[in-house]
């Protein structure tokens, strides 16, 4: 989805190309219930649930100017499948979840490293999204220690063709650090 049909503010959103290695890593087909932490905008929600309409999206953002720039989003795009809450992760929510995204970790990231690991079914996905390298380590540190499998790091640095004068060159975007994992099945 491009990132020109989102509503905008200064709420950080997780940019298109980006937002498609996201989801490619999440492994959302066949998935019943997703649960996105530190949802910013919404843009991560609301393309996996319009790509699978079928799938339970559960977002937290504890941002005010966020959750209000996140809800006009789902109503702009329709979606009937997200559910909004507000707060600071980790906080109570039902049930357990086939694939976990954390955008943001408002400081709390062991918290909630532990907290997806009680959350996710075993199998279930966990992707990380971080733009400072030092917080990538620590997760990373994090999840070798606890019941995950296939960890794996990735950097992603895109950029935008864009007017200068009478040319034109490629205005950068920031790099971002994708750490992906599995939550380990019983018969590991």
């Amino acid at each position: 989805m491009k990132d020109s049909l989102f509503l905008r503010t200064k709420v950080p959103m997780t940019k298109e190309e980006v937002r498609a290695i996201t989801l490619d890593k999440l492994e959302l087909q066949g998935a019943k219930r997703f649960l996105d932490v530190g949802s910013g905008t919404g843009s991560v929600s609301i393309q996996a649930a319009l790509e699978f309409p079928d799938l339970e999206v559960t977002a937290i953002e504890k941002n005010p100017a966020a959750l209000d720039i996140s809800q006009q989003n789902f109503q702009h795009f329709q979606c009937r499948n997200i559910q909004l809450l507000e707060g600071l992760a980790p906080i109570p929510v039902e049930g357990n979840f086939d694939a976990i995204f954390v955008g943001g970790s408002g400081g709390n990231l062991q918290e909630i490293v532990s907290w997806s690991q009680e959350l996710l079914l075993p199998g279930g996905r966990l992707v990380l999204n971080f733009i400072l390298l030092e917080n990538a380590l620590e997760a990373i540190g994090y999840l070798e220690h606890l019941d995950f499998v296939e960890v794996d790091m990735i950097s992603v640095q895109s950029s935008r063709w864009t007017g200068l004068g009478k040319g034109h060159y490629f205005k950068p975007q920031n790099p971002t650090l994708i750490i992906s994992c599995r939550k380990k099945e019983e018969t590991e």
